[in-house]
């Protein structure tokens, strides 16, 4: 049924990891997440790496996980900042389709508790209200298919996904994006 990579994108605690896998189990392809990519190529937790070798350091290792990525079909789970790779990113949108996975911010500071301790890519006094708001623009720039999380159980999206990419659903974003172009006619 896959016949081309699937690429999630979307802030940290969107659940990338958790429906990537669910949608990778549902298609019978592998599942590859980049954080554990980066994290078995460093030899330490992503936390670790931006604490001793810094931001950019990191951002280097997590465009090679992304250049590291062949087209064969298989769910990928990027990390929340691989947006700011753009190199990586036109590569990954040549040849693969890229969900967005848009996800209530508030719920994403539930979620996600100490920043830090998770990897996120933070720069000094950044907050995660501030990283959301750098990145978004990001996630709809490169996104082929946008999917709203909001309160909504991993299983769904995922099944969300699969009909949008089946032809049964509807991408989000395009009702919304119809609208907008429809009420700036008027």
């Amino acid at each position: 049924m896959l016949d081309k990579m699937i690429i999630l994108i979307g802030m940290p605690g969107c659940g990338k990891s958790t429906i990537g896998r669910i949608l990778a189990q549902e298609l019978e392809v592998p599942f590859v997440d980049t954080d554990e990519l980066i994290a078995n190529a460093e030899g330490m937790p992503l936390s670790q790496i931006q604490q001793e070798k810094g931001m950019r350091y990191f951002l280097q290792a997590e465009e090679n996980a992304l250049f590291s990525l062949d087209d064969s079909p298989k769910v990928v789970a990027t990390g929340g900042s691989a947006v700011l790779c753009s190199h990586g990113m036109v590569y990954l949108s040549s040849i693969a389709t890229v969900v967005y996975l848009e996800t209530d911010i508030n719920m994403l500071m539930r979620r996600m508790g100490d920043p830090k301790k998770r990897g996120v890519v933070l720069a000094p006094n950044q907050t995660i209200m501030g990283v959301y708001r750098e990145r978004r623009p990001l996630y709809l720039r490169y996104a082929d298919i946008r999917i709203r999380t909001y309160h909504t159980r991993p299983r769904t999206v995922a099944q969300r996904v699969l009909d949008v990419l089946t032809g049964q659903g509807r991408d989000e974003a395009k009702g919304e994006d119809d609208a907008k172009s429809s009420e700036e006619n008027n």
